[in-house]
């Protein structure tokens, strides 16, 4: 058995795509911010970084091109208010 390709992915902007990256993506008529949890073969499963863990909500699949990477002091402050508020 031949051994597995890694999967690469590139956002909007080109850069790599990695596990636990923290993305922004459409949703219906919005942006969200969410984290990434799993590379599949042509999508990518983000799951929302408001969402609270259910049986029911299992992550989106977006397309890399649809992602763009966010990193930076604006995003860990976003990502700390929502902790605090929950």
């Amino acid at each position: 058995m031949p051994p597995k390709e890694e999967i690469v992915h590139k956002d909007k902007l080109g850069r790599l795509i990695l596990l636990g990256d923290c993305v922004v993506y459409p949703s219906h008529n919005s942006l969200e911010v969410g984290t990434v949890k799993k590379l599949n073969k042509k999508m990518v499963k983000v799951w929302r970084a408001s969402a609270k863990p259910t049986k029911w909500y299992t992550g989106s699949n977006k397309y890399p091109q649809d992602i763009v990477i966010v990193d930076g002091p604006e995003v860990t402050m976003y990502l700390l208010k929502l902790n605090s508020a929950g």
